[in-house]
């Protein structure tokens, strides 16, 4: 067969799920500490028009959002609404997942988006979260005091 190129094998995008195996849970502390902790998945929404692979993040809601909504937006704090305290909040949310994902569509700040990738390049993504989460402590010792 003339001009006929032989078929590549086409890798197939994977759908996230409510499943933990399919999750990462990344604990966030220094040094030995223990959390936050941040769940994360990557692959694609269910409910994606335009299949994208995307790292998503799981919430204490129990609903999965594009990472890059919160890391657009330029204040740590709003990282504050995406992480769990300890892994058994972790597995009791994952308890309460079943069937298809919620996955919220909400807008990423391209221009934030654009600064925060920049300043990744400059440093160690990993310590970038590490000192965020010892700001998250501090915001929150803070709040338990009062």
């Amino acid at each position: 067969m003339l001009g006929c190129e032989p078929l590549k094998s086409v890798k197939r995008m994977r759908t996230i799920t409510n499943d933990y195996r399919d999750a990462h849970i990344l604990n966030l502390g220094s040094a030995g500490e223990r959390g936050p902790y941040l769940v994360t998945q990557s692959g694609v929404s269910p409910r994606d028009p335009l299949p994208k692979t995307r790292m998503f993040v799981l919430r204490p809601d129990g609903c999965w959002v594009d990472f890059n909504v919160y890391a657009s937006q330029g204040k740590p704090e709003a990282m504050d609404e995406i992480v769990f305290t300890t892994t058994a909040q972790v597995m009791e949310t994952f308890g309460k997942l079943f069937g298809q994902p919620r996955v919220l569509d909400l807008p990423v700040n391209e221009e934030g988006l654009k600064a925060w990738i920049e300043r990744q390049e400059h440093g160690d993504p990993l310590e970038a979260a590490r000192a965020w989460a010892k700001e998250y402590k501090t915001r929150h010792r803070k709040d338990r005091t009062r």
